[in-house]
């Protein structure tokens, strides 16, 4: 009876409504007396609700509110511990989201400020990458001895790269900053700094399944990820208003908007499945080329209904796979093990700062705007959550090793939002 698709579903809604709930009080709270971005109260409120905190405590009978999934091949616990439901739903927030923030992008803007957004992609992914390694090698986490030791801290720096545009597109979309000088380099230079994440990642598993690095391998992965990009952004440019036209002669209500959807989702689906790119990679691609349509302002009317509802859940599910109690679950000593997680946090911060922030400087930023840009880049969020559980599944890293990446992580997820809105809320030019 408990296993009856209807008890499934059942157990779907309720786990849902405790999310929304929370990540909308959360939301509130910290927007109306804390005065900061909502996207703060719904990670937060995440973590509290988590499988690892309050969300795991047994309920007499009734269990726990969210327990860790198994994962259906092993029989051990999922990379991933939220329901693979809960996840699905997220993640379908995170591709509407940044579908959204495609169509608010100006995109001839968005292609003036591709150099410099390279540029910063390039630093911010380089710094972070070497910082990363060296932390973890100070620390004694890993080591120069051989190859085959080094794999962990090789990983932590793949970690350290990633950079979370959602959060950043939240923000920047509440203060209605996405289409500024900043804002579009801050997306743009995302975009680039995943396809410098995947070949980097790439390369870190071919060294640790084989020992070798395929340079054929390799190529291509780097081939497929920026020739997906290059076909769906330039290509997609050129028949946006074939597709528009052809859209209007739908009249029907809400046909248009739901055919937009589902375009955006096949380029979603197709960057992931066979390019190796993150899906709202594909989902931004495709809101940058129908953002210059005439169908742009009906979809994004539409799209903001569906974000009250989906986008909170997408926070508040990152917040969830948080297991801050895995940092000093190792045979690491106490001191080693906060020594590490204060040095690659503040790793973490300069690295972006540096990295992402001299870059904007040498393309035509000022203080301010780099300063904007740098904050822009820090949040890791869910890019590196996913990349620390792929290194814990695989046995690259240990628990306490991804237990520090986590909690790096989560503290750069929260302190841009912080950063962002004070440094944005001036309408000082950031152009030199």
């Amino acid at each position: 009876m408990h296993d009856s698709p209807l008890h499934l579903v059942a157990s779907l809604i309720l786990s849902l409504s405790i999310i929304l709930i929370f990540a909308k009080l959360g939301g509130e709270f910290f927007e109306r007396i804390l005065k900061m971005p909502p996207v703060l109260g719904e990670l937060i409120m995440g973590i509290i609700i988590s499988p690892f905190a309050l969300g795991g405590i047994i309920l007499g009978s009734i269990g726990p509110l969210f327990e860790i999934p198994l994962d259906t091949h092993s029989g051990k616990e999922s990379m991933i511990p939220v329901d693979s439901s809960l996840y699905f739903l997220a993640q379908l927030g995170a591709v509407i989201l940044l579908f959204e923030a495609g169509l608010e992008t100006n995109k001839k803007r968005f292609f003036q400020y591709l150099k410099p957004a390279t540029a910063v992609a390039i630093g911010g992914v380089s710094l972070p990458f070497l910082l990363g390694v060296i932390a973890t090698v100070l620390t004694g986490f890993a080591s120069f001895n051989s190859l085959s030791e080094l794999i962990p801290a090789l990983f932590v720096g793949s970690i350290m790269t990633a950079t979370s545009v959602g959060i950043t597109a939240r923000v920047l979309g509440d203060m209605g900053k996405l289409d500024s000088e900043e804002g579009v380099t801050i997306l743009a230079g995302a975009v680039v700094d995943d396809v410098l994440g995947i070949l980097i990642l790439a390369i870190i598993v071919a060294i640790e399944t084989t020992g070798v690095v395929s340079i054929g391998g390799i190529t291509l992965i780097a081939v497929k990820a920026i020739s997906f990009w290059f076909v769906l952004t330039f290509f997609e440019s050129l028949v946006a208003p074939w597709i528009s036209r052809i859209l209007f002669l739908f009249k029907g209500s809400g046909v248009r908007v739901c055919l937009s959807l589902s375009l955006a989702f096949l380029a979603a689906g197709i960057a992931e499945l066979y390019f190796g790119l993150a899906m709202i990679i594909g989902s931004y691609s495709l809101g940058l080329a129908l953002s210059s349509t005439n169908l742009k302002e009906e979809i994004e009317e539409s799209l903001q209904k569906i974000n009250y509802f989906l986008v909170p859940v997408f926070f508040c599910v990152i917040g969830m796979q948080v297991d801050l109690g895995a940092i000093f679950s190792g045979d690491a000593s106490l001191i080693l093990t906060i020594s590490f997680v204060v040095i690659l946090t503040i790793f973490a911060i300069i690295s972006k700062f540096v990295g992402c922030g001299i870059p904007a400087l040498l393309f035509g930023f000022n203080r301010v705007g780099s300063w904007r840009i740098a904050v822009g880049m820090l949040p890791r969020g869910e890019v590196a959550l996913i990349i620390a559980g792929i290194g814990l599944v695989s046995g690259v890293i240990d628990k306490q090793v991804f237990g520090v990446t986590i909690f790096m992580t989560i503290i750069t997820t929260i302190i841009a939002p912080i950063l962002l809105s004070p440094a944005f809320k001036s309408d000082k030019s950031g152009l030199r």
